[in-house]
């Protein structure tokens, strides 16, 4: 089984495989265009899957599983709710994860790195350049390096796990995610804060961080759940609010009817958030870059994932983070830090 993560990406693997029995006229059984399924006469079977499909995946079994573009797919829930199963009928079966690097914020990275682990001795991972490609011309790496930028010319042909192309915050693993222990609820010293993203067909995210005097800011906790009601919601955000003694939750402006129906009917209120997107980002890179804002590993690792992989959209003219996973616990991390420091700027400054 081939699992590509889109139906276009799929349509060339089609077409790629197809075309390879043809070329060495391997006799099919069975040949269907629409399923994207080939069976040959001696039983073996080729079946091509999307991602995004996920009924798609259930009740599979497979020999060989092979995930092409790994990187590009948000999460590896597709795997291990829907497809690990599939490597549990056959002895011996295996998965192999092919990609291009899309910086560390993916939980292909850890994958990874399980290979580089000798604690996990069923995995293994390698990383291969272009130069482990003999098809490849030195011309024509020469002309990408000089028109490609740095960033993109490393993650698309050294591999490089550092690099993003279009990347928005220069995060570390190393220095801005760690076990925060010296914070816990009600500790005087932090003054502590709420970002909520509403999703309605996206992720709802909501966010904790405590903020110290010298203005760091630590994100201590989260909530992340998909087409949950108002009320699934409301049950978690308040007990996180109350566990942490929040002082503001702040919230989506435009989300005015979802912010009446906390306070009217949860009893959590919300303050609305300032919603200018560059300059809130620009804020939270200051942030960053000087080593001032750190995530718990153990209680914010999707936030900073998100902000790890978070990315500016080169399509457009004007400059636009890409809409997708990372955005809803970024944006409920901007609505905090980004009102919480224009909440302190005087009129006299």
């Amino acid at each position: 089984m081939v699992v590509a993560p889109n139906f276009s990406l799929s349509s060339i693997i089609w077409d790629y495989t197809t075309q390879i029995i043809r070329d060495l006229a391997l006799e099919t059984e069975r040949f269907n265009q629409k399923d994207k399924v080939i069976r040959l006469v001696n039983g073996s079977t080729f079946r091509l899957l999307s991602a995004n499909n996920r009924d798609s995946l259930i009740g599979r079994a497979a020999n060989l599983l092979i995930v092409d573009e790994a990187a590009i797919i948000p999460n590896d829930e597709y795997f291990t709710r829907d497809l690990r199963p599939a490597l549990s009928t056959f002895p011996d079966s295996r998965c192999l994860w092919i990609s291009t690097p899309r910086g560390k914020g993916n939980y292909l990275y850890e994958y990874y790195l399980r290979g580089q682990d000798p604690e996990f001795d069923n995995w293994g991972s390698a990383r291969f350049t272009w130069r482990a490609n003999p098809l490849l011309n030195q011309i024509d790496i020469d002309e990408a390096r000089k028109s490609m930028s740095k960033n993109l010319f490393g993650q698309e042909y050294e591999c490089d796990w550092i690099t993003l192309e279009g990347k928005i915050f220069n995060i570390d693993e190393n220095k801005h995610l760690r076990q925060i222990e010296e914070i816990n609820p009600g500790d005087y010293r932090y003054e502590f804060l709420g970002g909520l993203d509403i999703g309605y067909r996206d992720e709802t995210a909501f966010v904790v961080l405590a903020k110290d005097s010298e203005e760091n800011f630590y994100v201590v906790d989260e909530y992340v759940a998909k087409e949950g009601t108002t009320s699934t919601h409301a049950i978690y955000i308040k007990e996180i609010a109350e566990k942490w003694d929040i002082d503001t939750i702040y919230i989506d402006s435009a989300a005015q009817q979802t912010k009446a129906d906390l306070a009217y009917d949860y009893d959590i209120y919300c303050e609305n958030a300032q919603k200018s997107v560059n300059d809130g980002i620009l804020a939270i890179q200051n942030l960053v870059d000087n080593d001032k804002l750190v995530f718990d590993i153990d209680n914010a690792r999707h936030s900073f994932d998100s902000m790890a992989a978070y990315r500016w959209n080169e399509r457009t003219e004007k400059q636009k983070p890409v809409h997708d996973w990372t955005s809803h616990c970024c944006d409920a991390i901007r609505y905090a830090i980004y009102s919480n420091l224009r909440g302190q700027v005087s009129i006299y400054a």
